[in-house]
């Protein structure tokens, strides 16, 4: 059996008042609506990855 890395991702829902922080790839429009997420780095602690992620 083959054992598979674990990935290990941040997700940000970030609000004010009643709305949500959304976007859309301007590349890749195909990927739909989505809220800033990412691949937390070897190096990172997720608080630093979902900060860089929203930054992005």
């Amino acid at each position: 059996m083959s054992t598979q890395p674990i990935i290990k991702k941040a997700i940000a829902y970030v609000t004010k008042k009643d709305e949500l922080m959304v976007f859309t790839h301007t590349d890749f429009p195909e990927a739909g609506v989505q809220v800033p997420a990412g691949t937390v780095e070897e190096s990172e602690e997720p608080s630093e990855a979902v900060l860089r992620e929203i930054y992005e």
